[in-house]
């Protein structure tokens, strides 16, 4: 590494294979970037044509070896898209994620798109995954396929800046927790890999 260059660490925490909720299978991981001052995540849903809302990702808690709990949100970003009954779909363009931080929680931090005390927007803007390879979500049901309290989506991936007074590019995640669901509390442990020096 050269001399005055940043130090960095790299992490992924995902759920496990053949992760469940009420309402059938999820899939998610998560991509952590960690340096002096701040976290970049890279939420994504990586479940193929959802049946449900209750498949889609509505938050992400994490906690650092820091132990740092404080936090302001920066910039997000994400597709956002509408999918209408039948399954078909427009792409509004890249939008902020209308997700918000919960700082302190549990031990660390919490990003939430229906904790709409902090301004987020939810229930709209949960996270889905791809559309089915008909080019449709064909299995998507009436929670998600014209939907108008959830429309619009966020699709696919939701990046966000976080800045952390306390973390340290030698810091790593050591716990992640996948929400999915409109309602709160529906969630699913991840299994995290190990720090990656940048």
């Amino acid at each position: 590494m050269m001399a005055g260059a940043l130090t960095l660490s790299a992490q992924m925490c995902s759920t496990v294979p053949g992760a469940t909720v009420p309402d059938g299978t999820v899939s998610a991981s998560a991509n952590f970037t960690v340096g002096n001052g701040f976290v970049t995540v890279t939420l994504s849903n990586d479940l193929v044509d959802p049946k449900s809302a209750g498949q889609l990702l509505s938050g992400l808690a994490f906690t650092l070896n820091s132990g740092s709990t404080d936090g302001t949100l920066g910039s997000t970003s994400a597709n956002l898209r509408r999918i209408s009954a039948g399954g078909s779909f427009i792409d509004l363009g890249p939008a902020s994620t209308g997700w918000a931080l919960n700082t302190n929680y549990n031990g660390g931090l919490f990003l939430c798109v229906l904790c709409s005390d902090l301004g987020a927007v939810g229930p709209k803007h949960l996270l889905i995954g791809d559309r089915a390879s008909s080019g449709k979500y064909s299995s998507a049901n009436g929670s998600i396929a014209g939907n108008k309290p959830h429309n619009p989506f966020t699709q696919g991936q939701a990046t966000f800046l976080i800045n952390v007074p306390g973390a340290t590019g030698n810091d790593s995640v050591n716990g992640a927790t996948f929400f999915f669901s409109t309602q709160e509390g529906i969630s699913v442990a991840g299994s995290c890999g190990s720090q990656l020096p940048e």
